[in-house]
């Protein structure tokens, strides 16, 4: 993957050049000594994916690699990218050097012509944003798979009790992981409509920069490599507290004009698992002993 490096402060960003629809970009931080992000794009074949791996040093980074390398190869050969994310999965479950902390989120992108498929596992995201009045509008296409945003569905806590919750690095699903076995993705299609932008993005992005400046910066800044540089920019003036990785991918040139309707960008495939609505008392009360079977078994923190 050709790179050219950015300075910016005391970190490195790692920039793709050559890409005209799409940009990516990785940060360490400012509180890690190592990235355990990954990230990699493919126009020609309509692939990008963002890694964040955790575990700590190396093990983090094996992940996150493992993952990247696997939608690498199933862009190469099939294309079936739910089963690329299960063999990193089986892999990382194989490896002698796992440990039961080490594993990956996982966001890809699968583009087919006019359609495009976000498949995804933890709390690495994807955003839509689309032009209109002012920034226009940022819409989270993906629900974190977390502690926190069990909380959140359940109406328990809202998003300013997220932001400063104390277990709000903890997630419930990774890819790897020795006691989670069995991997649950979700996925959801959408139809690109022309001037829309996606977002691609591990938690140190959007923990550090709100919406509100995300959307700001996407609709002010046509170029995707300066839109890159300014998001990772914005996250380390916040504090830069974790690793941090962005790519931004414009709509192709034959997608649809915008609906003006509400239902513009309409989702065709809701996701399949993972989307807790508003639950019974019974079953919230059952989903937190869960929660905490998880934590305390798996243990999966994202430690700052």
């Amino acid at each position: 993957m050709s790179e050219a490096k950015v300075s910016r402060q005391s970190g490195v960003v790692q920039c793709r050049q050559g890409a005209r629809r799409s940009a990516g970009a990785t940060h360490p931080g400012y509180r890690r000594e190592q990235n355990e992000d990954a990230y990699w794009a493919d126009e020609q074949r309509g692939v990008w994916v963002v890694a964040d791996g955790l575990g700590g040093h190396h093990a983090g980074e094996l992940a996150s690699k493992t993952v990247v390398e696997e939608i690498q190869h199933s862009s190469a050969t099939d294309r079936h990218y739910e089963q690329a994310l299960r063999k990193a999965h089986t892999l990382l479950l194989g490896d002698e050097h796992c440990t039961a902390n080490m594993g990956s989120t996982a966001v890809v992108l699968a583009e087919e012509g006019d359609y495009f498929r976000i498949y995804w596992v933890g709390d690495s995201r994807a955003y839509l944003w689309a032009p209109g009045g002012g920034n226009g509008e940022l819409s989270q296409l993906t629900n974190d798979h977390s502690y926190v945003q069990m909380l959140m569905d359940s109406g328990a806590i809202n998003s300013e009790e997220a932001a400063s919750h104390p277990n709000r690095h903890v997630i419930t699903r990774c890819i790897g992981g020795s006691a989670n076995p069995n991997l649950e993705i979700d996925r959801v299609s959408y139809q690109w409509a022309a001037g829309q932008k996606l977002l691609l993005c591990s938690d140190g992005l959007c923990t550090e920069v709100p919406n509100e400046k995300i959307a700001q910066i996407l609709a002010e800044n046509a170029d995707n490599h300066r839109a890159v540089d300014l998001l990772i920019g914005a996250a380390l003036d916040a504090g830069g507290r974790d690793n941090i990785t962005v790519q931004i991918i414009d709509a192709p040139p034959q997608a649809p004009a915008l609906r003006s309707t509400p239902d513009s960008a309409a989702v065709h495939n809701k996701p399949l698992s993972g989307q807790f609505q508003r639950l019974s008392k019974r079953t919230f009360a059952a989903l937190l002993v869960l929660a905490a079977v998880t934590m305390a078994v798996i243990g999966l923190p994202k430690l700052l």
